[in-house]
């Protein structure tokens, strides 16, 4: 085996997917279902990073009897669809789907396994590119991961997948781009299976099988970085949804919480106070601040600091597209719509808008 770049990226990859697993499975922080199904999943995804590095590669010619246990291993792609889907579902707290009949989605896997090892006992022999099965599988498997993905977008119909202003979503609310990253990367990988099925069925060559090990390992390898960067950014995506599952907060109380704190947002906008915080608001709302919290996360998917920056770059929206305020300075709509820095005002609204707020003026009103 030759070390060269990707075969390092391959081991990197796999090292952190490992490292990944092991931590979302023994990470006591938050829903442990949730984090026991995004470990398994990562573990799941590292087999095929495995796989896809070890059909790619010459070497394995000279293996010809691992072939048998390596196809098997790959059976496991059968898997990734399902705890996408359960996994997505969990996480955003879906009560409709049911999970009465959740071993009826790996039966592909068991049938798949059971197929195969029936299969072998017949043959002594078995080469994965030379095996008809590889493409029968390669179809099976492709067809079988993009009806779980599309499931799982129709899952996440209210929350918008968008690479305009991604960024931006991210430092504004961490759970929906969590699992767009998440399904994002699934399906970006399941493109690049898709185009390298193409390519074999063209050359039928070992070194250009389904999972050619440059396209992939640096794929995987970009994949599983990301999810790591993002953690590093936003530390709680993972277990903010649980924060609050020990408070027994009622849905009739909720939503009427919810409509006297929007009344307030509106009409007194206690957001242009530079000086609000989470226990002044919840006061002035008569409402506990760790209830209030919860609601706001809950419902806007976002913390309180936020909140308050989403309603404060809104109303300096308003401002700078009305030409009653033309003369006033950006220096005086910041600190009316409640910042106190410039830069941090500048900063806020062009992740908002993609615009520095002079060009949001000029445009709003030439």
């Amino acid at each position: 085996m030759t070390l060269n770049l990707f075969t390092i990226l391959t081991i990197l990859s796999v090292f952190v997917t490992m490292v990944l697993s092991l931590f979302f499975f023994i990470n006591k922080k938050g829903f442990i279902e949730e984090n026991r199904l995004l470990a398994v999943l990562l573990l799941i995804f590292n087999l095929q990073i495995f796989y896809s590095f070890a059909t790619s590669t010459f070497a394995w010619q000279y293996f010809i009897d691992w072939h048998k246990v390596l196809f098997l291993l790959r059976m496991t792609s059968f898997l990734t669809g399902p705890l996408i889907y359960f996994y997505v579902n969990s996480f955003l707290k879906k009560k409709d789907v049911s999970y009465n009949h959740i071993s009826a989605h790996f039966l592909p896997f068991s049938g798949a396994v059971l197929f195969l090892l029936i299969f072998y006992r017949q043959v002594y022999s078995f080469v994965i590119w030379e095996s008809v099965l590889d493409l029968d599988f390669t179809i099976l498997i492709l067809a079988h991961n993009l009806i779980y993905l599309v499931l799982s977008l129709q899952s996440m119909k209210s929350t918008t997948i968008s690479f305009r202003g991604f960024y931006r979503n991210i430092l504004i609310s961490a759970q929906n781009p969590w699992l767009q990253i998440l399904l994002v990367g699934f399906i970006i990988l399941w493109i690049i299976n898709l185009n390298s099925f193409a390519i074999i069925m063209i050359v039928r060559r070992p070194g250009w099988c389904a999972y050619t090990a440059s396209i992939y390992a640096l794929a995987a390898f970009l994949f599983i970085n990301t999810i790591m960067f993002f953690l590093l950014m936003k530390p709680d995506v993972y277990y903010v949804i649980a924060k609050y599952k020990n408070n027994k907060l009622r849905e009739n109380d909720k939503s009427a919480y919810l409509q006297k704190l929007n009344s307030y947002m509106e009409a007194d906008k206690p957001y242009l106070n530079p000086d609000i915080t989470l226990e002044s608001l919840a006061n002035a709302l008569s409402v506990n601040p760790r209830i209030l919290s919860q609601i706001i996360n809950e419902t806007y998917k976002k913390n309180f600091k936020s909140y308050i920056l989403e309603y404060r770059i809104r109303e300096s929206m308003k401002i700078l597209a009305d030409e009653k305020h033309s003369n006033l300075t950006i220096l005086e709509v910041l600190y009316q719509v409640g910042f106190n820095s410039k830069s941090a005002f500048n900063n806020q609204f062009k992740l908002f808008t993609n615009l520095t707020p002079i060009e949001y003026r000029s445009r709003a009103i030439g």
